[in-house]
C-alpha cells in the first residue's frame, strides 16, 4: 500500500457513537487507524489519532471526515507530518508528580521539562481532595523522553526544584 499518513484532532460533545462515526469514515476510504490517544472530559470527548490512508483515497478520506461537522464532530487534519514516530528517540521514564494544586502549576512543570530538554509523551492531570487537609491536591501522570545526556536523577532534581510541596515518584521499569 502506498500510503500516506495524516494525524487528526477530533472533537465533540460526548455521546455513543462518536468514535463509531469517525472510524466508519476511516474504513470506508481504505484508512488504517495506526494509534490514538481519546478521552471523555467535561462531557465532551476529544482525540488525537495517527492514520494511514493510500494516495489515491487520501483527498476523499480528508473531505469525508471534514463533513463530520454537520454531524457534531469537529475534526482537524495534520497531514504535514515533522517527524515520523520512528525518528523519536530518548529514554522513556514515566513519572507521578503531585503538589498542593494552584493556577500555574503546569506552566511551572512545563518550564522545568523544557529547561532540560526533557519532552512530554505524554500527560494526565487531575485534582483531587487532599482529605485530611481540606484542599486540593494537584496529580500528574507523565512519560517523558529523557535526552541521552540527562540522568534519571537529574531530570528528578530539575522537577523537584519547582516547589516545596513537590512530590515526585519515578515509576520502576520492571524489565
Amino acid at each position: 500500500m502506498n500510503a500516506d499518513k495524516l494525524i487528526i484532532t477530533l472533537f465533540a460533545e460526548d455521546e455513543p457513537g462518536v468514535l463509531q462515526k469517525v472510524s466508519d469514515t476511516v474504513l470506508e476510504h481504505d484508512g488504517n487507524w495506526l494509534e490514538s490517544s481519546l478521552s471523555r472530559l467535561c462531557g465532551q470527548f476529544a482525540g488525537i489519532v495517527h492514520l494511514a490512508v493510500g494516495k489515491d483515497k487520501k483527498a476523499a478520506l480528508k473531505t469525508a471526515l471534514e463533513g463530520l461537522a454537520a454531524e457534531g464532530i469537529s475534526v482537524s487534519i495534520h497531514d504535514k507530518l515533522a517527524v515520523s514516530p520512528d525518528e523519536l528517540s530518548g529514554t522513556p521514564i514515566e513519572v507521578i508528580v503531585e503538589a498542593n494544586d494552584r493556577p500555574g502549576i503546569i506552566d511551572e512543570i512545563a518550564s522545568a521539562l523544557a529547561d532540560v530538554n526533557v519532552n512530554i509523551e505524554q500527560m494526565e492531570t487531575a485534582c483531587e481532595s487532599a482529605s485530611m487537609a481540606g484542599y486540593q491536591l494537584f496529580i500528574a501522570n507523565l512519560l517523558v523522553a529523557l535526552p541521552p545526556d540527562l540522568s534519571v536523577e537529574e531530570f528528578e532534581e530539575a522537577l523537584e526544584k519547582v516547589s516545596d510541596d513537590l512530590i515526585v515518584s519515578i515509576v520502576a521499569d520492571d524489565e
